[in-house]
């Protein structure tokens, strides 16, 4: 088995595919079905690790790009009052 931690996002859910397949055939031993469960547990936390992190990094480029559209906007004249216009 290789280092979970060291799995891609894409490889730890397609071993937890396998495995969650494996589980469901009838004629698996007991003791196999504990590994399989725990492989697939230490999968699913790490892939939930993953994905919080790439939904940071996501919102970290957002916030920098608002931040950037804000700064190019164009700056409002002064002799605006408040006032509506009427």
């Amino acid at each position: 088995m290789e280092n979970i931690n060291e799995m891609k996002y894409e490889q730890a859910y397609e071993r937890l595919e396998e495995i969650v397949g494996k589980m469901s055939e009838a004629s698996v031993p007991l003791d196999e079905l504990m590994k399989l469960y725990e492989e697939g547990m230490e999968l699913a936390e790490h892939c939930e690790k993953l994905l919080k992190s790439y939904d940071a990094r996501l919102e970290k480029v957002s916030a920098k790009a608002v931040q950037r559209e804000m700064e190019d906007a164009p700056v409002p004249d002064d002799e605006d009052d408040g006032e509506a216009p009427f």
